[in-house]
């Protein structure tokens, strides 16, 4: 008898022991509810990490796609590049008007190459002050 009552409690004292191993707490653990807390912020701050990048990325080649569209062409000349329409840079020259009080400068037009008149406005000249004779003054 004293044999079953040993083995009893020994079979008693087993289950204790299996029970407190494998005990599943309904509480969280906080430090694993950390984890995923900083997993989730890990994730998010990647996902801004690559839409700011591909921003990057998109702003570089719109960029290296102008520069390509806007450069001269090797087979023109500076002349033909000032009037081309793909010349983002080009300034567009109004015809000059030359009156007879105007003096005329020659310059390059470079719209059209030529050598055109300028307008320049002509100085007035000064009127003289009539001369005035200076008195002695009597001490």
């Amino acid at each position: 008898m004293n044999t079953i009552i040993v083995l009893f409690g020994l079979a008693v004292l087993i289950a204790v022991i299996y029970k407190l191993i494998n005990h599943k707490d309904k509480t969280p653990d906080p430090l694993d509810q950390m984890e995923a807390d900083a997993n989730a912020k890990l994730a998010e701050a990647e996902k801004a990490v690559a839409a700011k990048m591909n921003e990057v990325l998109h702003v570089a080649e719109t960029a290296a796609e102008t520069l390509k569209a806007t450069t001269k062409p090797e087979n023109m000349s500076d002349a033909e590049w000032a009037m081309s329409d793909q010349n983002p840079n080009r300034v567009e020259v109004a015809p000059v008007v030359v009156t007879a009080e105007t003096t005329v400068a020659a310059t390059i037009d470079t719209t059209t190459s030529e050598t055109t008149a300028e307008a320049a406005p002509a100085k007035k000249p000064r009127a003289k002050k009539a001369a005035t004779p200076k008195t002695k003054k009597a001490k």
